[in-house]
């Protein structure tokens, strides 16, 4: 009995269907396996939260410092050499809270990853990289001021006027200098104005105007668009003070701002804060946070 075989057509068009069915289900498989690393990335902000909570527990319900000595030392991890010459090395929260969470990779987000190999190997790395630079920021503004811009102060819990609706944490980027790495602070949105009569307080500024990283990779952050930055969520996944954690698009997590119409080219570098009732960052409801 003669077997038939596939002809050349029959071949093609097997192919042909093959390769349909792989252009549909392709961007379906990376669409789910960067669902997947935004569900984890939320995880690390909570669990970062649930640090922070956990370290007021046992400060008086202050929430953690910014810095717990001068910018300067932050990047001296001995006892000497320090750049005020005195043995003070600094730390940021990621290291003030580490006893809590005990896992320095909880620090990268996995929907960027280490791109920019900002931790990579060398004489102290884990020290001056890990205080600056995980891809999770702090509302340093508002709940420890960055003061004089040399060191922090720390703002109580019980100051809150709504815990769960006051930012802590955010996916955060390392402006438009380093994009794709992160950043240990979080810049307000509309927050320009804010710091301009504080007569102490200081914001962190890379010399691009409209520069901010209170959402990471967006390619829209304080209304700069650039192909370096990298799209990954379109928002970003946000801690608040009473330890809950969600994802927040850009233009939800500026409520109170007019981020979508403001162009980074005007006075004030961005937005400005226009409806303070509708503001997630400020710790008692009022912009007099930084007034001290």
């Amino acid at each position: 009995m003669l077997k038939r075989a596939f002809t050349l057509i029959e071949l093609l068009v097997v192919i042909a269907i093959i390769a349909i069915l792989a252009a549909i289900l392709f961007p379906v498989f990376a669409q789910a396996k960067l669902a997947a690393k935004k569900t984890s990335s939320l995880s690390n902000v909570k669990q970062i939260a649930l640090a922070e909570i956990m370290y007021m527990a046992d400060y008086d319900d202050n929430f953690v410092l910014y810095l717990s000595g001068r910018y300067a030392n932050l990047g001296c991890p001995t006892t000497t050499g320090c750049a005020d010459g005195l043995s003070s090395p600094s730390h940021g929260w990621v290291t003030l809270t580490q006893p809590y969470i005990k896992s320095l990779a909880m620090m990268v987000d996995p929907g960027v990853g280490d791109t920019a190999n900002v931790f990579g190997s060398g004489p102290n790395s884990w020290y001056r990289n890990w205080n600056r630079l995980p891809y999770y920021g702090y509302n340093y503004m508002f709940l420890s001021p960055f003061w004089q811009c040399d060191t922090s102060l720390s703002r109580s819990q019980s100051q809150a006027s709504k815990p769960a609706e006051t930012v802590m944490f955010t996916t955060s980027q390392g402006f438009t200098t380093n994009p794709n790495g992160g950043w240990f602070g979080s810049n307000a949105p509309g927050a320009w104005p804010v710091i301009a009569p504080a007569p102490n307080a200081c914001i962190w500024w890379d010399g691009t105007q409209g520069s901010g990283n209170w959402s990471a990779n967006n390619g829209t952050v304080g209304k700069i668009t650039s192909s370096t930055r990298t799209k990954v969520y379109g928002g970003a996944n946000v801690a608040w003070v009473d330890g809950h954690a969600k994802f927040m698009k850009d233009s939800a997590l500026a409520a109170g701002t007019d981020y979508d119409s403001a162009t980074y080219t005007n006075a004030n570098h961005g937005a400005v804060v226009t409806d303070v009732t509708k503001y997630y960052w400020t710790l008692d409801g009022t912009l007099n946070d930084l007034s001290l």
